[in-house]
């Protein structure tokens, strides 16, 4: 019994200890590596922009799947543009594209950003507005987790000195869940906010409260089709 309290207290100590590092984590990544990305991600939208240099289509691959997808196209001109650009999806200038067609690449700092046909423009995997949202949802997502294990370190104590009050059958409790989720909701909408190029905080929030409410609909529905069923 001693040995049975003492390895769960211990358990209890390291999920503390965790939540803890993930919470000076999360601190750490929204004080550094995010504010520096938010930085530059603004300095590239503000004007002017570069001018796009032009380059000719060689080669080109939009393929997309369920789950996924593969997209660039090749070019040749200049040193600065030439090669294969990795794009996020067809988007507005991709999915137009043929071999053989006048491009323009813009290159910004050394990257090449984004690619510009017939009036439309499309951002490439280099722009970068693609990395705050990463960086703002690791930021967020990592204090959540570590909510998440100090309350799973508060439920395993109770449920070592106070038996009674947790039954095996019981499961992890419903707040716990509710964390858990709330925390892949976070990775979630961290990952559409970068692919979709967007770089103001205020994007990410509206993204995690419509991927929050499709999960509680989705939640809702489940739970009532369990219910109804005879037992």
């Amino acid at each position: 019994m001693v040995d049975k309290t003492w390895e769960a207290g211990r358990r209890v100590w390291g999920l503390a200890a965790l939540a803890l590092l993930l919470v000076l984590g999360g601190a750490a990544v929204l004080a550094v590596p995010y504010r520096h990305s938010l930085s530059t991600a603004r300095a590239y939208e503000a004007p002017p922009k570069t001018r796009a240099i032009p380059a000719v289509v060689r080669k080109l691959e939009n393929y997309s799947t369920g789950r996924g997808g593969t997209y660039w196209v090749e070019v040749a001109g200049p040193p600065s543009v030439s090669g294969r650009i990795t794009l996020a999806d067809s988007g507005p200038v991709l999915s137009r594209l043929r071999k053989g067609d006048h491009i323009g690449v813009v290159v910004w700092h050394g990257h090449r950003t984004d690619i510009t046909f017939d009036g439309r423009v499309q951002q490439t995997v280099e722009a970068p507005t693609m990395i705050p949202g990463l960086y703002l949802a690791a930021g967020l997502s990592m204090p959540a987790a570590g909510v998440l294990a100090l309350y799973t370190a508060v439920w395993l104590r109770r449920g070592t000195h106070e038996p009674a009050r947790r039954r095996p059958a019981d499961g992890f409790p419903l707040a716990g869940r509710m964390i858990a989720g709330a925390c892949v909701v976070t990775v979630v909408s961290g990952i559409a906010t970068s692919g979709a190029h967007e770089s103001d905080p205020l994007a990410l929030v509206v993204i995690w409260l419509a991927f929050a409410l499709i999960g509680l609909a989705v939640w809702a529905v489940k739970d009532r089709i369990r219910n109804r069923r005879p037992s």
